[in-house]
């Protein structure tokens, strides 16, 4: 039941840390939808500038968390007799962040955000601003499909 408590934590934290960088980006978030959005250039060059001051952390503290819950999430296939539920939390976060890590290449991004200046042209920061969105983005729908199924499963070992 330790096992189950501490994935759930870790898959709460998360998406509340993905859920608050997407907060923050929520004013641009329509340019993901359609590239000619309404959107102004202070909220893109305002958004761009948060970003740039968690840059230095957040991959990292990311990094962290996805890290322990896979791992945790592994042990808990093995300890739960292999349970679709127990594979399926794993599955739902696996997924994105492969996609992230390796195809859509977070470093790259990464350094997008940190080479880009705020006075560069519109597009240029607009080009970087988007790519670290759409992965917050998908992170954040990994870890909210990955905390409602552990949060299902934690609660299906309560009761039996």
């Amino acid at each position: 039941m330790k096992l189950k408590v501490i994935l759930l934590v870790f898959c709460t934290m998360g998406f509340t840390l993905l859920l608050v960088v997407g907060l923050m980006e929520r004013n641009v978030v329509g340019l993901l939808i359609n590239e000619t959005a309404n959107v102004s250039e202070e909220n893109i060059r305002l958004t761009f500038s948060a970003l740039q001051r968690i840059v230095g952390v957040l991959p990292y503290t990311l990094g962290i968390i996805i890290a322990g819950t896979l791992m945790l999430s592994i042990a808990q296939i093995f300890k739960s007799g292999k349970k679709l539920l127990s594979i399926a939390v794993l599955v739902v976060l696996l997924i994105p962040m492969i996609y992230n890590i390796f195809i859509a290449d977070t470093a790259a991004v990464v350094e997008g955000i940190e080479t880009t200046k705020m006075s560069d042209q519109l597009s240029t920061v607009q080009s970087s601003l988007m790519g670290a969105v759409q992965q917050h983005y998908i992170g954040l729908i990994g870890f909210a499909l990955a905390t409602t199924l552990q949060l299902i499963f934690t609660l299906k070992s309560i009761k039996s």
